[in-house]
C-alpha cells in the first residue's frame, strides 16, 4: 500500500463524507473536503486531520509522517472556489 492510499484511508475513517484529493509529488499534499468542517476554526480543522493521521488503524512510519507535507481542510463551498469540477465526482 502506498503512502497516498494510507493517508486516504486514515482520513476517510475520521472525516464524515470526505472527498479527498491528494497528490504525491515528493511528498503528500492536498485537500480534504467535508461539510463537517463548517463552523470549525482552521486550527480545529487541522487538529482533526492530525488526530486522524495519528490515531488511525493505519499506522505510519516516521519517514512516512515526514512525507505528509500539507493537507488543507475545506468545506465544499470553500473548495468550489478552487476547483468547481471536483465536487461533481467522487475519488
Amino acid at each position: 500500500v502506498d503512502l497516498k492510499e494510507k493517508v486516504t484511508v486514515a482520513l476517510k475513517g475520521a472525516v464524515a463524507n470526505a472527498r479527498i484529493r491528494l497528490e504525491d509529488d515528493d511528498g503528500i499534499s492536498g485537500f480534504v473536503v467535508s461539510a463537517e468542517f463548517r463552523g470549525m476554526s482552521s486550527l480545529d480543522r487541522q487538529t482533526l486531520i492530525d488526530k486522524a493521521l495519528r490515531n488511525s488503524a493505519v499506522k505510519f512510519f516516521k519517514q512516512e509522517r515526514r512525507n505528509i507535507l500539507a493537507i488543507a481542510a475545506l468545506t465544499p463551498a470553500e473548495y468550489e472556489t478552487i476547483d468547481p469540477t471536483f465536487l461533481g465526482s467522487r475519488r
